[in-house]
């Protein structure tokens, strides 16, 4: 929990009045590898965040195959933004790529600290704000060629091609090329 409290402060100060707050309200969950957290279709009606492990957040896009959107590793959030924020199904599914540790809370959890300490409002807009940056990184992506595509990437997420759990067809998915070409690519 220590983890999650400093991560929320290096969005904006953490009073512990909000730490106390979300002690009881979030929730511990383990999944194994290739266990969804979220299945496209199922509301996003939380957020969590990640003690231990590495989640892919996809959509599925015709042929069968899925577009990788982002890589989520200890120390970050995932959440399913528009499923949260709409109160709607998921068009994105969040999968376990290794096992994985996460403390979870609830919309409506969240939004009962909100409306008791306002300040937490900024902590929820930052995580939001972050999330779609990710988004916005990832559209603009892949408006690029393949080639400039596969230029960027060690730049953009060189961590990527150092973990040995994201797999290369993986970061093709995320790449949206083809699976060949980023095994020639990494030769």
């Amino acid at each position: 929990m220590d983890e999650f409290f400093q991560y929320l402060a290096t969005l904006h100060p953490l009073s512990d009045e909000i730490r106390a707050s979300l002690v009881g309200r979030c929730h511990r969950f383990s999944f194994r590898k290739n266990v969804p957290l979220l299945r496209t279709g199922e509301p996003c009606d939380w957020m969590a965040f990640i003690e231990k492990g590495l989640v892919k957040c996809c959509y599925d896009i015709s042929g069968g195959q899925e577009r990788i959107i982002c890589f989520l590793r200890a120390g970050e959030i995932t959440c399913a933004t528009s499923s949260f924020h709409a109160l709607a199904p998921s068009r994105l599914s969040i999968v376990a790529l290794d096992e994985t540790v996460i403390r979870k809370i609830s919309r409506v959890e969240a939004e009962a600290i909100a409306e008791k300490y306002p300040v937490f409002h900024t902590h929820l807009r930052k995580i939001t704000e972050l999330q779609s940056s990710q988004l916005e990184q990832h559209y603009l992506l892949q408006a690029e060629s393949a080639k400039a595509r596969l230029a960027q990437l060690p730049t953009l997420c060189g961590w990527m091609l150092k973990d040995k759990r994201i797999k290369q067809y993986m970061i093709a998915d995320y790449l949206g090329v083809d699976r060949a070409t980023v095994s020639r690519w990494k030769r």
